[in-house]
């Protein structure tokens, strides 16, 4: 009994990773490990050896899908398929320079992921018989008898061995002309082979091609000749059959295109969803700023207007209507502010990141007087970047910052830039309570918070914002921090 294929999952959301890795087992395949890094992947992958690895492409460490894929194609011969929700332009262009065997945009059904896999698996095996058909041939040219030919310029006559009288599919008895030979090429092809063979013959130069010859009664094949000169009026060459070779490129030239049609068609359908998603989502939200409106002028009112009829558990039931109400309301406009953030058109030039940040860093000192901090930005830090964009995620970031090293005797805030790989990372790195790395998974969704809100109050949209932003720009965005020591952000702008 074949053993079921096994598929490496690399996928750093454990809920997305533990439906996935049950939806395929329920397709009967193997998913022993999942890998939530690069650097795990690359460990896996030379472990285990698996048949194919699905790959997200925004995941954690220093390293995303598409640099991991890069790597194994250089030191592993598996095929890998991504798995990602966003369909930037940038992103896909550098996703198809690694030649995947497939690109699925999230979310999918159990038909096309099991019908991306197999056309991933054909794809491998054609490439495997195309290999080896190479491999075959080359010993053949070293070891088998091949069809040669001789042609006599003067009189056009050619004098054929057997093996290429039944390669061109010419009578053995009958004498054969380079008319004849040219009248066996395919029509589409003839003038192109016959214009190439005039010049070589005219200027004595070596004679290479492939092309399809036709004849009664036989099955139509592709062949190469390989042909030179002996004398002025004398050329001989060899005769070989390249069907199996042609036919084999054929179909991986069908498959690939299919494959490319379904990126193109789910990226139409992707896009389409998600404006409707958005425009959907911008209507509800501003649909209920009226309503939580009212909530809280209700009850302010009722404080101002009827303080004699209620006792302290009243009044201090009221103050929480209305402070809930107050959180709702920054809730949508947070909401609202992130859907207007996607809609915007990006308009890229070079932006000033140093005035950006440096201007931030005065409102937030202007905020708080009473507060002991050191902001340090560097000098002449700039990107080709929406400035819009840019300013609203370093204002996030670093207000951020700003927020959670309130309790540190010295705010301590810097902004600055490396060098990684070539890549220029942006981060902004504070001193404040930091959290733990076992929660980082969580950073960046929204509404998702690693700090009780008596403690630290916010809509825990911001870090969301961030990496639509950053992924807006092709980018990636990654955070480092201890309990205590404070939190570095990092990101890239690759627009």
């Amino acid at each position: 009994m074949n053993q079921p294929a096994r598929i490496l999952v690399v996928e750093d959301e454990s809920i997305v990773a533990f439906n996935l890795q049950q939806r395929l087992s329920m397709l009967g395949y193997d998913v022993p490990a999942i890998a939530v890094s690069g650097q795990e992947s690359i460990d896996l992958v030379s472990q285990m050896r698996p048949d194919l690895v699905l790959m997200d492409i925004h995941i954690q460490g220093d390293m995303d899908g598409i640099e991991v894929a890069a790597k194994l194609r250089e030191t592993h011969a598996v095929p890998v398929i991504y798995l990602t929700a966003y369909s930037e332009d940038s992103t896909l262009e550098r996703a198809r320079r690694t030649r995947p065997y497939g690109y699925l945009l999230k979310p999918f059904s159990e038909r096309e992921l099991h019908a991306t896999i197999q056309m991933a698996f054909e794809r491998q095996r054609l490439e495997n018989e195309l290999n080896d058909s190479r491999r075959l041939l080359q010993q053949a040219l070293d070891a088998a008898s091949l069809g040669v030919m001789e042609l006599d310029k003067t009189t056009t006559t050619i004098t054929p061995s057997p093996r290429t009288a039944d390669l061109i599919g010419w009578p053995h008895d009958q004498p054969l002309t380079l008319p004849d030979l040219l009248a066996r090429v395919d029509a589409t092809e003839r003038d192109a082979i016959a214009a190439k063979l005039h010049h070589c013959l005219k200027d004595l130069r070596h004679f290479s091609e492939e092309f399809r010859v036709l004849a009664e009664g036989s099955t139509p094949r592709w062949i190469k000749i390989d042909a030179g000169h002996v004398s002025d009026q004398r050329v001989t060459g060899v005769v070989q059959d390249v069907s199996e070779r042609k036919q084999s490129e054929l179909r991986l030239k069908t498959l690939n295109e299919s494959l490319e049609h379904l990126v193109t068609a789910r990226t139409d359908q992707l896009h389409q969803s998600l404006k409707e998603l958005e425009a959907f989502s911008y209507s509800v939200a501003h649909d209920l700023r009226a309503p939580v409106r009212a909530i809280i002028g209700l009850s302010e009112m009722l404080l101002q207007t009827q303080p004699t009829r209620f006792d302290q558990d009243g009044i201090d039931l009221v103050q929480r209507i209305a402070a809930t109400g107050q959180r709702m309301r920054a809730l949508i406009d947070a909401l609202l502010h992130m859907a207007r953030l996607n809609q915007v058109p990006m308009q890229l030039r070079l932006v000033d990141i140093s005035g950006i940040a440096g201007e931030i860093a005065s409102q937030l000192m202007e905020s708080e007087p009473q507060r002991v901090a050191e902001i340090r930005i560097s000098p002449k830090l700039e990107a080709m970047a929406d400035p819009t964009l840019v300013r609203a995620l370093l204002d996030n970031l670093m207000r951020n910052a700003w927020k959670f090293s309130a309790h540190s005797k010295i705010t301590r805030i810097d902004v600055g830039a490396k060098t990684l790989g070539g890549e220029t990372v942006f981060f902004v790195r504070d001193n404040g309570c930091g959290f733990d790395m076992a929660s980082a998974d969580r950073l960046f969704g929204p509404f998702q918070r690693l700090h009780r809100e008596d403690e630290y109050t916010g809509t825990g949209i911001g870090l969301t914002i961030v990496q639509r932003i950053v992924m807006r720009h092709g980018g990636r965005v990654w955070a480092f921090s201890e309990p205590g020591l404070g939190a570095a952000f990092h990101f890239t702008l690759s627009a």
